[in-house]
């Protein structure tokens, strides 16, 4: 392979300026004749090749001119609501509110999350460690990063944590605690290879936790975040009971939106509107705007953004755990069928009730259908398939409807003319399904045939019951 040098050697000398006192018009060749007289250490003479150090020198001192220093930013000192704390691992910038407990996020209270039913989110979230949960002691978390591919080199620059806070006694306008609130603590990363102070402060919170609420979280903050302590060499935060809202989301609202993205849900459900806000697929280029410029005006909507993002979960935890009290009927129909689903059939029951009395259409009375057919009300089932049945056309709920017929009322010819009718089956199981009613039909119509001429035979008798022979009388001491 030919080197860098003798790549060099071919371009020929550089272009040189004439040297102070030189002859104008003489020739290169007297120029090139003429020895170079140079003392120790001083630069090569004019018209000489310089050395790949020089060369090297030259391109630094180009490079430094025309590339200024990067500014420091210090989000302590501009626009961003931070302050820094002096940590043994460096500095940590931190900015720290509180919403109180009577605040709202549209027309959802802060308040009801402290409330909330850990029973009713353990069922909707259909995981069973979440029942015995303090809510009280909840920390609701949400990253921001510096990508969304995650692996080990993506970073979250910031934080977004909340927990409620009790305060101290003392009666308020709403008959809370004075001093009630939501506090709110976002950690931000000045720069890349700060990390260890927010790992540390979140560990702090962690330990405190009962459970962690994210939006999301399972699948991408909470396995980028052990990852950063693993690349840091910290021990890992504990393993924490964790409600992901994004599933609960999904289950209860998979009828009514099309998407359930955070935003989404504030505006559908929560009934809020962010205006201004900064879209989640500029966040990236903010932050990199941020450390290359150190302009902090990139980071304002990002803080904004990921507040907002936590303060929504707190209204959603509020809202999936007295579903009653604020859910759309269309949703209480998603929450009946998702308890159905863990088991909770007197629950799901109510709540399927609630979503047909409030005009839920439809979906609630295929969900109210499906848990009385789980809880062996078959009347109950086969009224709303009915119901259903009228309303839109569904193979399931043909096959549902034709299944009651079949096993429950036996009414054959109901349930093979629902059959003929399409179901929600493969080919040869519908095949199958209309060959079996088919056979039944027939044996009962054999059935009916016989039975024909003994009904008549009654009927011309009166149907009076044949009179018994008297019993002949005993006699006195005969066998």
């Amino acid at each position: 392979m030919t080197s860098f040098k003798s790549k060099l050697a071919r371009l020929g000398p550089l272009p040189t300026e004439p040297r102070a006192g030189a002859v104008p018009g003489a020739s290169a060749q007297g120029e090139a004749s003429r020895p170079p007289v140079a003392a120790a250490g001083a630069p090569a003479a004019v018209g000489a090749r310089p050395s790949l150090d020089e060369l090297r020198e030259r391109i630094s001192r180009i490079v430094a001119r025309g590339a200024p220093p990067t500014p420091r930013a210090d989000p302590a000192r501009g626009e961003l609501p931070f302050y820094v704390e002096q940590t043994p691992g460096g500095p940590l910038y931190v900015s720290r509110t509180r919403s109180l407990a009577a605040a709202r996020v549209g027309r959802a209270p802060l308040v009801a999350a402290r409330d909330a039913d850990p029973a009713m989110l353990a069922l909707l979230a259909l995981d069973p460690a979440l029942a015995g949960c303090d809510l009280r002691r909840a920390l609701f978390l949400d990253t921001e990063t510096t990508g969304l591919a995650g692996g080990t080199g993506t970073v979250p620059f910031l934080i977004g944590l909340a927990w409620f806070d009790p305060g101290a006694a003392g009666a308020g306008p709403l008959g809370e605690p004075s001093s009630d609130a939501f506090v709110m603590e976002q950690l931000l990363l000045r720069r890349l290879g700060e990390e260890e102070p927010i790992l540390r402060r979140l560990a702090e919170r962690l330990a405190d936790a009962s459970m962690i609420v994210t939006y999301n979280g399972k699948a991408f903050d909470m396995p980028l975040l052990r990852t950063r302590y693993v690349m840091n060499r910290l021990p890992p935060p504990p393993e924490l009971p964790h409600l992901d809202l994004v599933h609960v989301a999904r289950r209860i609202h998979k009828a009514r939106l099309k998407t359930c993205t955070l935003i989404a849900l504030e505006h559908d459900v929560l009934g809020r509107v962010r205006v201004g806000d900064v879209p989640g697929g500029e966040i990236v280029a903010c932050y990199a705007h941020f450390l290359r410029t150190g302009d902090e005006d990139a980071l304002l909507g990002v803080v904004e953004h990921n507040a907002a993002d936590v303060l929504a979960m707190v209204a959603l935890v509020g809202l999936y755990g007295e579903p009653l009290g604020g859910l759309a009927a269309g949703d209480l129909a998603g929450a009946a069928a998702t308890l159905r689903r863990a088991g909770a059939l007197e629950r799901a029951a109510e709540l399927a009730d609630a979503a047909v009395e409030r005009g839920g259409g439809a979906v609630a009375r295929r969900a109210r259908g499906d848990i009385a057919k789980a809880r062996g009300d078959k009347a109950r089932a086969l009224s709303d398939y009915e119901a259903l049945a009228a309303e839109i056309d569904d193979p399931a709920v043909r096959l549902a409807l034709a299944k009651l017929y079949e096993h429950h009322v036996r009414a054959f010819a109901r349930a093979l003319d629902l059959a003929d009718q399409g179901t929600a089956e493969p080919e040869p199981a519908q095949a199958r399904r209309r060959a079996r009613l088919r056979r039944k039909l027939d044996r009962s119509a054999a059935g009916a045939a016989l039975a024909l001429p003994f009904e008549r035979a009654e009927a011309a008798a009166g149907a009076r019951p044949c009179p018994l022979p008297a019993a002949a009388p005993r006699r006195k001491g005969g066998a």
